[in-house]
């Protein structure tokens, strides 16, 4: 009975294509993390979820002197990176997401985090399977958003003492309407939290549904 359980689930998997439940992507400070923390791993625990940065941090040592260290791409403008490190780091991120995809193909996974590496010249965005849904997280406006990743960074010490000018402000606020807009524009599609829970209510109700007596 057990191998006739998991024969079916793997011909379930095969009918419905990717494990890749859905890719999670928004502004920096949306509460990304939190939201798969404290409510996606809470309601269901058998979802493996991984934040793409992890894979960046790693890949870092890579081109780097040690995992986390971007020194070698500060400016993320592609024409002032070294595109043999650019590519290089590249290649090692979508490695290990083949790596983690390939471990997890009989699990519902969960991704959050940019795909896209802009200093990368040529092909710059990660093959994540196909996810069966690609979302925005709508946690308010990006004016909303970028004041509380200020105010969370000051608190934090990472100004130094000083607060942001308001070009800098300015330029933060730029970057992440633009950002919003592009993501948009590529498909992803904008929802709440809320929204996000019942799309992966209906995916993991509806295994348990398929799954026969």
């Amino acid at each position: 009975m057990k191998l006739l359980l998991e024969n079916w689930r793997g011909y379930l998997r095969e009918e419905q294509g990717s494990s890749v439940i859905a890719h999670l992507v928004g502004q920096a400070g949306s509460g990304k993390t939190y939201f798969i923390e404290n409510t996606l791993r809470k309601k269901y625990p058998e979802i493996v979820a991984m934040d793409l940065d992890d894979f960046d941090d790693k890949a870092d040592a890579v081109v780097a002197s040690k995992a986390g260290d971007k020194s070698w791409r500060q400016s993320g403008d592609s024409s002032q990176v070294d595109q043999e490190l650019a590519r290089k780091h590249f290649n090692e991120v979508q490695r290990l997401v083949n790596q983690f995809l390939s471990s997890n193909s009989d699990k519902k996974v969960f991704l959050a985090g940019m795909s896209v590496f802009p200093w990368v010249e040529g092909n710059n965005q990660l093959d994540l399977g196909n996810p069966t849904h690609k979302f925005y997280f709508n946690r308010g406006t990006p004016e909303e958003i970028v004041k509380d990743r200020v105010k969370r960074d000051i608190d934090k010490g990472l100004y130094k003492g000083k607060k942001p000018t308001q070009e800098e402000f300015d330029a933060e606020l730029k970057w992440a309407e633009e950002e919003k807009a592009q993501l948009l524009s590529a498909g992803y599609k904008s929802a709440t939290e809320e929204e996000i829970v019942k799309a992966v209510d209906v995916i993991m109700q509806g295994e348990q549904n398929e799954t026969p007596a």
